[in-house]
């Protein structure tokens, strides 16, 4: 199973908030366990984008559904942000037992990729010109836009937690803080955020439970370490959520997380050593090259009725890949019928040039300038996003239309 990237996401942000208030509310006698946990975190933070010249950061997660293993996995990520390094290592194993991995290294001259059993290392050379770009950073959340207006919602949703969590001295200086609630415990306007962001998660994603009613979290258990030096260096997770799918059937979700941060200060990153290796160098055009010529489409789907309904199309065809460069069309079609719930149909052309930019220009269906991006995925897939908002120098985001699903697969006629 494969989670998609909008599930991941969205229980991202359910779990997220429910750790975040089972473990951060308490007066004890060391004062508000809330305000010290939120400070904690705002304090390790600011240290690994500023202070933090490199460390390590390891987490492991297992998802089940009533005991049975949907997906776990392992990530770890060493971070040189002062030599401008980056080296990860991932694995995921799912429901039967299929196992993929992937190794991932960076730094500003070049990348090196290699995914699962796949023998090859992929090799991706930098531009001159393109180094400046190539930091590695820490992105703060606590800094990310509307992250004051979320903290304003937790610290009002906090309200009769502050009995639940235990903050201790730790044995060699810093704070530990534990804590746990049971169904009974978990407020009301928690469950319902819960239970709306778990059934547009699950009811979009066709590889988990289709849970549809009674859904509410039933169990949270936390625990966080800070050393003395201030920041947290282990976090700790557990949480279940339940609800009946449409059968009238059971279902406990149930996530497990463990993050570590460590080895701060003394991560030492060597580019791979690949004597000996099968090495495939790859067009810096993000992997592009003339096999990728063809066209590429998914669905416009929308929910109507409690059902899934097909509205549309996407287009995206990449008409040529020349000299690292991508030029294509996109475009848009509604069914007759479903004009007044799509009405802006975009359709232009562009031209990917990443040499000069990370993102390409092109005009919407209102004709304001806008900038996208494009990016190989699996195999015969790829991303192709709209709207893209320019952060920095070193970082974008993307604000998506509705229905919009950056997935596309080639057709092959």
């Amino acid at each position: 199973m494969k989670l998609s990237k909008k599930s991941v996401t969205v229980l991202s942000f359910t779990i997220g908030a429910c750790l975040f208030v089972s473990t951060a509310f308490a007066d004890t006698l060391l004062g508000s366990g809330y305000d010290r946990l939120k400070g904690s975190a705002k304090t390790t933070a600011s240290m690994m984008e500023k202070d933090m010249k490199n460390y390590t950061l390891e987490a492991l997660y297992t998802l089940k559904d009533n005991d049975k293993t949907l997906i776990q996995g392992s990530t770890s990520q060493k971070m040189d942000v002062e030599n401008h390094m980056k080296e990860e290592n991932t694995t995921t194993k799912d429901a039967n037992g299929e196992t993929t991995s992937r190794y991932y290294y960076s730094d500003i001259t070049k990348s090196v990729n290699k995914n699962g059993t796949d023998n090859t290392y992929y090799v991706m050379e930098y531009p001159a010109n393109e180094s400046k770009f190539r930091s590695v950073d820490f992105k703060n959340p606590f800094k990310e836009k509307g992250a004051p207006e979320i903290e304003k919602i937790v610290d009002a949703v906090v309200g009769g937690l502050k009995d639940y969590v235990q903050v201790e001295e730790g044995p060699e200086g810093g704070k530990v803080y534990s804590g746990s609630l049971s169904e009974t415990q978990v407020p009301a306007v928690l469950n319902a955020v819960s239970s709306f962001g778990i059934k547009q998660m699950l009811n979009d994603d066709r590889d988990m439970p289709a849970i549809e009613s009674d859904v509410f979290v039933k169990k949270v258990v936390g625990s966080a370490n800070e050393n003395k030096a201030g920041y947290l260096e282990n976090v700790t997770g557990d949480i279940t959520l339940s609800g009946k799918d449409k059968n009238g059937v059971q279902h406990d979700l149930n996530l497990n997380v463990i993050v570590k941060l460590s080895e701060v200060g003394n991560t030492k990153i060597t580019l791979p050593d690949l004597t000996g290796a099968k090495v495939e160098k790859v067009s810096y055009s993000n992997g592009f090259s003339s096999k990728y010529v063809g066209k590429y489409k998914n669905d416009i789907i929308m929910e109507k009725d409690g059902k899934f309904v097909k509205i549309g199309e996407r287009m995206v065809e990449i008409i040529s890949v020349d000299n690292d460069k991508v030029k294509g069309k996109y475009s848009e079609t509604v069914i007759p019928g479903y004009e007044s719930q799509y009405p802006d149909k975009d359709a232009f052309d562009f031209e990917y040039d990443p040499a000069a930019s990370s993102t390409f220009t092109y005009k919407d269906a209102k004709g304001e300038q806008k900038n996208g991006s494009i990016h190989q995925g699996a195999t015969g897939k790829v991303y192709f996003e709209m709207n893209v908002e320019i952060v920095n120098e070193n970082s974008y985001r993307s604000i998506s239309k509705p229905y919009y699903d950056g997935e596309f697969s080639r057709i092959f006629e």
